[in-house]
């Protein structure tokens, strides 16, 4: 079969030699099939390299795995959290202070804390359940395109299904909603926003023929993999 690559056409092999080069020791044939499944519907994001776009396929393969690899090394299993290097307005702590007369600033410091805290943690979620995923799809053949390798797609088979995961069902942003319109891009939220402990699990059993992945599997996923690696989230240290 043949692909086309800014107006070229590349057999898999060449692909498939190419990458093999810019991964190295870390090559994998899975490399290849996620590459093809994006280009084969047109969802490869854009690389730069001094304000100009690459358009030489070694070249953008050399850019397209390091980012593969870095999302990978990245999982919540390996990674180390940091702290955000946004500074938080001071005029939240004000506003939450008049709300709330009656705590000291040490109280309100910790809620603050507190809500940095959760909104990380809100965050990490969803690549907990990609990495979890990840894991339990593979013998269906699904897999995990790592490091935003196919734009708004989350999750690839050979024949170039693809398919985009969320952690709740009003969590699309209108970029990813905007790549879906007028493809076969399939989706699937793991929860109902609107109702507590609603989830979504039968309808990606149906999607992926897998049969054990459930919310209870997932949360226990989740647990060991903060028990193994509880620095995947940056706490702040307000001991003072």
């Amino acid at each position: 079969m043949q692909y086309t690559f800014q107006d070229n056409k590349y057999s898999r092999g060449t692909i498939d030699k190419l990458i093999r080069g810019a991964a190295g020791e870390k090559y994998s044939r899975e490399l290849t099939d996620i590459f093809c499944s994006g280009l084969q519907n047109n969802l490869l994001p854009k690389y730069k390299a001094k304000q100009i776009v690459i358009t030489a396929l070694p070249d953008y393969l050399n850019k397209w795995v390091q980012h593969y690899f870095k999302g990978f090394e990245l999982r919540p299993s390996k990674r180390k959290g940091n702290q955000s290097s946004t500074v938080p307005d001071s005029l939240l702590k004000e506003i939450y202070h008049l709300l709330h007369a009656d705590l000291s600033e040490k109280e309100v410091l910790n809620v603050a804390n507190g809500h940095s805290v959760m909104m990380t943690i809100e965050n990490i979620i969803g690549d907990m359940l990609e990495e979890y995923l990840s894991i339990m799809l593979k013998p269906q053949g699904w897999l995990c395109c790592w490091g935003t390798t196919i734009k708004s797609v989350d999750f690839c088979k050979t024949d170039g299904t693809l398919l985009q995961i969320k952690t709740s069902d009003n969590s699309e942003n209108s970029s990813s909603s905007a790549v879906r319109t007028g493809t076969s891009i399939l989706k699937w939220a793991r929860r109902k926003a609107l109702k507590h402990d609603e989830y979504y699990w039968n309808d990606l059993i149906e999607l992926t023929g897998n049969k054990k992945v459930s919310e209870k599997d997932f949360r226990n996923f989740v647990r060991k993999t903060i028990n193994a690696n509880p620095n995947c989230i940056y706490i702040v240290n307000d001991k003072k």
